[in-house]
């Protein structure tokens, strides 16, 4: 009794000690200085926290689960809820951080995303504390410029052409990002930036499918400190593709019109197979009343 007494004990002591090291792993992950101060040029809004749940659903969910709900991946040191405590206690910066650049088992998304829509899942975290207050920078005397851009494929190199405009002077070293539109959301298609000219080159692969005319649906973004603009657009700049029905001819997953003949044969062979088996079993049961009352 006493030896199984001293093994609980003892095991009791090493869970102890397993999670605190867990809480203290993840606490000893501090972002440098400077990043940890660092601002969000955006105001965090609808539009920035509906993009972050859609970026946080696609990469974050499979570790961290719902925030909230306090059902994330069991792992060493564990990934935590986005809508702990723990995790709220943190700076902006702190949490654009180590989202952006990673560590250990927390992949880094540095490649994955552009800094805005780092932003993007910062703001989304950032909705379920209630008692947050954005913290802005000072922006006085900051002038913002308005960007528009233009949009062209030079088929001769396969390249997405992207003009970056503001009061129609060319502007320069802007961070540029284009991605596909498709069902199950957007993919990137790369990354640039402006040259002097205000121009930026996005190389597009020239089996990216597309529709029966080679259209696909681009969405560019352009960023450069707190200005951002962003635009879609149908362009001719992909492989056209001949897109067949998936129930066209005949298949089991067709219309009844267009079942297999096999699997109609075997239906209706079924079915009479069935009454005929009922009708046989009625008749019998006939017979047998019926021998019981000449008996």
């Amino acid at each position: 009794m006493k030896n199984n007494k001293g093994y609980h004990i003892i095991i009791l002591f090493c869970l102890c000690f397993l999670a605190v090291a867990n809480v203290n792993a993840q606490s000893d992950w501090q972002a440098p200085a400077e990043e940890n101060e660092k601002l969000s040029p955006f105001l965090f809004d609808d539009d920035m926290v509906l993009e972050g749940r859609i970026a946080y659903e696609n990469s974050c969910t499979s570790c961290h689960g719902t925030p909230g709900q306090d059902d994330f991946t069991p792992m060493s040191p564990p990934p935590g809820d986005p809508a702990a405590e723990q995790f709220q206690a943190q700076s902006d910066g702190s949490m654009f951080y180590k989202i952006k650049m990673g560590r250990g088992t927390m992949p880094k998304f540095e490649d994955a995303f552009a800094d805005d829509e780092l932003w993007n899942i910062v703001a989304y975290i950032r909705s379920f504390n209630e008692d947050y207050k954005q913290e802005l920078p000072n922006m006085e005397g900051v002038v913002i410029p308005e960007y528009a851009m233009s949009l062209s494929f030079d088929e001769n190199v396969d390249k997405l052409v992207v003009k970056v405009f503001a009061e129609e002077l060319p502007q320069p070293e802007v961070s540029v990002s284009a991605y596909v539109m498709g069902t199950f959301g957007k993919h990137l298609l790369g990354k640039a930036q402006t040259n002097e000219l205000g121009i930026a080159y996005v190389d597009v692969d020239p089996t990216l499918p597309g529709d029966e005319e080679g259209k696909v649906n681009v969405m560019v973004k352009a960023t450069k400190e707190f200005a951002r603009a962003k635009v879609e657009k149908h362009m001719v700049m992909a492989k056209p593709t001949e897109r067949h029905s998936a129930i066209e001819g005949r298949h089991i997953w067709s219309t009844d019109r267009m079942a297999p003949i096999w699997l109609k044969i075997t239906f209706f062979v079924s079915v009479f197979g069935v009454w005929f088996a009922l009708l046989f079993i009625v008749f019998g049961l006939r017979n047998i009343k019926k021998a019981r009352e000449e008996a």
